[in-house]
């Protein structure tokens, strides 16, 4: 795959643990702060079986997006939301938000 971007990953490997976790909370942060919990875990739990395509999709709409989303958080996230582990987790961290909701994503 063509990456125009070295910086960008393009395999989940290429994103540390640590990283992943700190992208999810503030995906979670995020969705919770624009009072989204109930249509998030609503979509998470009944795409789980399709989540890897779900995150091609992500990948595929990108160019689109990152008008609106800085940085490359965007493209890691649907990286990320491959992993079935890490799509239950981002419902965990939306079921029991944190209070800090201070750096969230889009933001720099």
């Amino acid at each position: 795959m063509y990456n125009q971007n070295p910086e960008i990953p393009t395999v989940l490997e290429d994103i540390p643990e640590s990283e992943q976790h700190v992208l999810l909370e503030k995906l979670a942060q995020w969705i919770v702060r624009r009072s989204l919990t109930a249509p998030a875990i609503l979509f998470l739990e009944t795409g789980k079986p399709l989540n890897f395509l779900g995150s091609q999709l992500l990948i595929a709409f990108s160019p689109f997006v990152q008008a609106f989303f800085k940085g490359d958080q965007y493209h890691k996230i649907a990286l990320i939301l491959e992993k079935d582990e890490n799509v239950e987790l981002l419902i965990q961290l939306i079921e029991n938000p944190k209070d800090d909701t201070s750096n969230e994503i889009g933001e720099t």
